[in-house]
């Protein structure tokens, strides 16, 4: 263990119990920070000595007990607690349990025990499951040590914390399979450690982040040089089940004492240089500035927010109507997440990519599934019938292994048919593995599920794709048709694709259809389907449903039905 004492607090209604315990642990070089006999007395003493860890027996004096007493502990400051009882009976060991301890000791136990359980408790709070590095609780303790340690002496050395963002894990992942990503980092990490001396510590602070400490240094020059290297080193090749494997890399630097006085000063600017590392390449690095990181702020602080969204319920799905041109009639719906923050919708454009880069993406996309397959049943229960819903699945959910069991877990729990989802992909995440994709999307479609290909001819290998992929439908994207009328031809081209998907036996759907001269056009060229602002915007469930009932109640909904149904 790298941190130089781990800080115990004893809490221990029993003196003499409290005392050779206490004793005991420091033999073991731990440091006992303190002993309380209650729980208002404990609280005040994590307060102020902020343990690592606390042994908390279950009976104190007081009218607090030991559970209650973890429960505020852990929730205020976040100390993990180890119980110590003589207490095994059953309803007692249900309320250690809901509290998440890292371990429970029945007295009387004997030291070796204890110091096991100590030890065992602590890898798992202190270390990654994974990959057995150090993990961003203690990167942090450690880094806090290091501070506390230098803050007395006349002359300050430097301290400087690196965030590096490892790039392409997800190719990786979806290639050789997540243990040889755990292994990859893992030999990035030992080879940075074996290569460079002047760093104290390197971590694991989330999938694709890890964490450095240099040592304490007096030249401002040689962090610069050893940045340098780092990256270098980092983007070198590694042999990963016999294939030599290479990721790109962008670190961001905070340097104490100019850039942060605590370790959680420190690690949010060396964050915020990283992401303005990102928007310069890959394998590059930026030094914390405190002007030119107002923006990485901002969006570092909009990640921290996002991060609670779904768990406050502050995100919403809205729907825009697909019509279908011979009918007239809505026979669709496209799923669009919104994110309401108090009286702010925050732009998907700014929080989707956000999601997408940090892995939030996996569990918003499951609530984004989750929550329109419930509301697409209800409407169908209520014989709003025929009606399918269309879902964008990411990048990120795409190279998760289990998407497909996502996908029927969703349509067994919410009871909606297979034949009214539609799931849309785009031509990137198919590249990205094409073996993989052939296989998900066939396993869908045998249930029943229609597979869209998004922004239909924006990328490079659209029709390439459309003969290996056995696609449903294409999506002709907006770029495309917002052209048709002033540009002879993008007309022709989205001529073209309505001509090769309906050869193909697929559907076509355009979107963003804004003007009456676009629908003309596309309604002339057999365009199966639209939507757009034309028609309605994404809007709520509710008014999505009065849609539906304005439609059933005239049987043919014309443009101008929409625009006096109160929608626009």
């Amino acid at each position: 263990m790298n941190i130089n004492k781990v800080k115990v607090l004893i809490v221990e209604d029993e003196s003499i119990i409290a005392e050779d315990l206490a004793d005991s642990l420091s033999s073991k070089d731990y440091e006992v920070v303190g002993i309380a006999a209650s729980g208002l007395k404990a609280i005040a003493l994590a307060k102020e000595k902020t343990p690592h860890l606390i042994l908390m027996d279950v009976m104190l004096q007081g009218d607090m007990d030991g559970i209650n007493t973890a429960e505020i502990i852990k929730e205020t400051l976040k100390i993990p607690v180890i119980y110590l009882t003589a207490y095994a009976d059953h309803q007692t060991l249900e309320r250690v349990k809901a509290t998440n301890p890292l371990g429970y000791i029945v007295k009387p136990f004997n030291e070796k025990n204890l110091h096991l359980t100590i030890e065992v408790a602590l890898q798992k709070h202190l270390y990654d499951d994974a990959t057995k590095l150090p993990n961003q609780i203690f990167f942090n303790l450690r880094l806090q040590e290091m501070l506390t340690k230098i803050s007395t002496l006349p002359q300050q050395p430097l301290i400087p914390v690196f965030i590096c963002k490892l790039q392409e894990l997800q190719r990786i992942h979806s290639t050789l399979g997540l243990q040889q990503c755990h292994n990859l980092i893992q030999q990035i990490t030992e080879r940075l450690i074996n290569t460079y001396s002047s760093l104290a510590l390197v971590a694991r602070l989330d999938t694709n982040l890890l964490g450095l400490i240099g040592n304490p240094c007096l030249d401002g020059l040689e962090l610069e040089s050893l940045t340098k290297e780092i990256v270098n080193n980092i983007k070198q090749p590694i042999m990963l089940d016999s294939y030599e494997v290479s990721v790109t890399n962008n670190i961001g630097i905070g340097i104490y004492p100019n850039d942060g006085a605590t370790a959680e000063e420190l690690i949010k600017n060396a964050q915020a240089a990283m992401y303005l590392a990102e928007k310069k390449g890959g394998d590059s690095y930026e030094f914390y500035k405190l002007h030119d990181n107002l923006e990485a702020i901002a969006q570092l602080a909009l990640e921290t927010k996002l991060r609670n969204a779904l768990k406050n319920q502050e995100f919403q799905l809205y729907y825009q109507p697909q019509i279908d041109l011979k009918t007239n009639q809505i026979v669709g719906a496209e799923a669009l997440v919104r994110w309401q923050q108090g009286t702010i919708i925050v732009p998907p454009a700014q929080f989707i990519p956000l999601a997408e880069s940090t892995g939030l993406i996996v569990p918003l996309g499951e609530w984004i599934l989750q929550t329109a397959c419930q509301q697409t049943q209800t409407w169908l229960a209520n014989g709003f019938s025929p009606l399918r819903i269309a879902v964008n699945l990411s990048q990120r959910q795409f190279t998760q292994g289990n998407l497909s069991n996502l996908v029927k877990q969703v349509l067994a729990n919410t009871g909606l048919s297979a034949s009214a989802l539609e799931l849309e992909v785009t031509e990137s995440m198919v590249m990205e593995n094409e073996a993989i994709a052939l296989e998900m999307i066939e396993d869908w479609q045998k249930l029943g599920i229609k597979i869209s290909i998004d922004d239909f001819g924006t990328g490079y290998s659209s029709l390439s794709y459309l003969h290996k992929i056995p696609f449903d439908v294409i999506k002709i994207d907006r770029s495309f048709v917002c052209n048709t009328m002033n540009n002879p031809k993008t007309a022709a081209i989205t001529i073209a694709i309505i001509q090769l998907a309906h050869n193909l036996n697929l559907n076509v759907i355009a979107e963003g259809v804004e003007t009456q001269q676009e629908l003309d056009f596309l309604r002339q060229n057999e365009c199966d389907q639209v939507q757009g602002y034309f028609f309605s915007p994404p809007i709520p469930a509710e008014q999505f449903t009065e849609l539906l009932l304005k439609q059933r109640g005239e049987m043919v909904l014309d443009h101008h039905s929409y625009h006096n149904s109160a929608v626009i």
